[in-house]
């Protein structure tokens, strides 16, 4: 295992956000078996501003040590001893960087497979249900970002270390028939494979709302029925495509009769990994980050994965 380092690498492999937090703690370890499935290196970044810096570079009158690289170091310290207590025997990389998190995730997002972070770290404002990080990059990030979820309260939060234990539930994904939707499908279809485990297609219309339109569903017995076959056909034609771009994946259909968003909450609550594309077939195009995936991240409860779109 290298030592606690600033030195680039050109594969990083599966990238960690670390500070010491006890969620930072889970997405380490999440991470770690994450870079074994994939057998790729394990890249443990930290990053911190302190705001005195420069003050402190102009009153020593020498060469001083940037108190937020020493930050750094001390943190990657503690996931190295964490590593080695879990017997970690993967390649491993740590990176003291000088910085805002975020800013610095997205920048190694380029190179990376997959960006990891807890759904909160050491910030100020410990109420709120993500945190600055984990709010923002998903939105900017280039690669796959997942927000390993933790117990609520952070006090009695207890890490489980790297799991050996084979988890059986399954990877959901949400389609809607967008490109988006369709390329989180994929992905999502590679991390079931790779897990051994099924993945479910989920697509989700809410029932019909107003006077008029139960009064028409209500005269009309088989119309329930129309849409529920309809959407069937849409995943179907999702299935045949990831079963030609992943062979072999284990694929399980599964419509519901609700409000997007709420059936993904729904999946975060059974599945492993919940994945969701950045957009779907929202009326904003221009947002970077769409209202299904957005309430899915704030309320989850469960590990999420937000795939973003292809560049150009």
């Amino acid at each position: 295992m290298s030592t606690p380092s600033s030195h680039e690498h050109t594969s990083p492999g599966v990238v960690v956000g670390f500070d010491g937090s006890p969620h930072a703690i889970d997405a380490l370890f999440w991470a770690a078996r994450a870079a074994t499935l994939r057998n790729v290196p394990l890249t443990v970044a930290s990053a911190f501003v302190f705001p005195y810096s420069d003050y402190i570079r102009s009153m020593s009158g020498a060469q001083v040590v940037d108190p937020a690289r020493r930050l750094a170091e001390d943190k990657l310290a503690e996931a190295q001893a964490l590593l080695e207590g879990q017997n970690y025997t993967g390649t491993v990389e740590y990176r003291a960087l000088i910085g805002d998190a975020t800013d610095w995730l997205v920048k190694l997002s380029s190179d990376a497979q997959l960006i990891v972070v807890g759904r909160r770290g050491l910030g100020k404002f410990w109420g709120r249900v993500l945190g600055s990080v984990a709010s923002a990059l998903p939105a900017h990030a280039d690669c796959p970002t997942v927000i390993v979820h933790s117990p609520e309260s952070d006090a009695d939060t207890t890490t489980q270390g790297i799991s050996t234990t084979p988890d059986d539930r399954p990877v959901c994904v949400g389609v809607d028939g967008s490109e988006h939707a369709r390329r989180a499908a994929v992905v999502a279809a590679h991390e079931a494979k790779r897990r051994g485990v099924t993945l479910e297609l989920v697509q989700s219309q809410p029932h019909f709302t107003g006077t008029s339109t139960v009064w028409y569903l209500a005269s009309n017995e088989t119309m329930e029925q129309q849409i529920h076959d309809d959407m069937m056909r849409s995943l179907m034609t999702e299935q045949e495509h990831l079963q030609h771009e992943v062979p072999g994946v284990e694929i399980s259909l599964v419509v519901q009769r609700k409000i997007p968003a709420e059936a993904m909450l729904d999946c975060t609550g059974r599945a492993q990994l919940t994945v969701l594309g950045t957009r779907g077939h929202g009326g904003f195009a221009s947002l970077l980050l769409g209202s299904v995936s957005r309430t899915t991240l704030s309320h989850a409860r469960g590990t999420v994965m937000i795939v973003p779109r292809t560049k150009g």
